[in-house]
This record gives structure tokens, sequence and C-alpha cells, in this order.
């Protein structure tokens, strides 16, 4: 797995109520986020394969036992967001459009992300598997 550095995105929204409400009514052309994802940054390193709704959450300690997490998709004018619940703790990945550096290469990744998991927050990048960009 590509480790990425983090990036600066703005922190997410507490007011997910009303995000939801607001994304079950925004236009569907709206939705140009690629089915799958793959999200990474550092400090701690961390990884989040997403298929779908489906998630694989990874770490250095757990790449060859990802942690899966089912989430449900919305979208509103500030991205992406893919949140669901496990162990009655919430978890919650936000994706944006934007340039995202790693930090550790000259690579521009189209998307920034924040990942919530556990009550605490890492910024990282995002690109399409299937388009990764390419290597600098």
């Amino acid at each position: 797995m590509a480790m990425l550095a983090a990036c600066s995105p703005a922190a997410p929204d507490a007011d997910t109520p009303a995000r939801e409400a607001a994304a079950a009514q925004v236009d569907p052309g709206m939705d140009t986020f690629p089915a799958n994802l793959q999200a990474a940054g550092v400090e701690p390193f961390w990884g989040v394969k997403v298929e779908g709704g489906a998630l694989a959450y990874t770490t250095p300690e757990t790449m060859d036992a990802p942690r899966r997490l089912q989430a449900t998709r919305s979208i509103d004018a500030d991205g992406l967001h893919l949140s669901g619940e496990e162990r009655g703790q919430p978890f919650r990945l936000d994706v944006r459009h934007g340039p995202c550096s790693d930090g550790m290469s000259d690579t521009a990744y189209p998307f920034s992300v924040s990942w919530l998991l556990e009550g605490k927050t890492a910024k990282g990048c995002a690109f399409d598997p299937a388009s990764p960009p390419p290597p600098q």
C-alpha cells in the first residue's frame, strides 16, 4: 500500500443529519466521484480501500487482516461522504475534489480526504485505482 501524507481539507461538518437530508436532495449529476477509491494518510499510517459502500481499513499492523466496514454513501456540495457505525462508534470518510499532496513525492492526487474512526480524525489523499496518478 502506498502511504500518503496528510492534506489539509476542511474539517468535517458535525451536523450529520442536516448533511444527510441535503444529500438526498442533491442533483445526481453532482456525483462525479468514482465508486472505488484508495485513500491513505500518515501520522499514523492508515489506508481505506473503498469498493462501493464496502470499506477495508488498514494500518501497518493490519495489512493482512483489514477491518471491514459497511458505509452509506451520500453526496452534497462539500463532497462524498461514506459513513456508518461499528460497535456503537461512528466512522466517516469525507472525500473532496481538489489536488492533494502526499508530502513524500511530487505526485498530485485528485482527492483530499478526512477519516474519522474511534473519535480520531486523520487527513490524507485519495485516487481512483482504475486511473492512478502517474508516478513522479
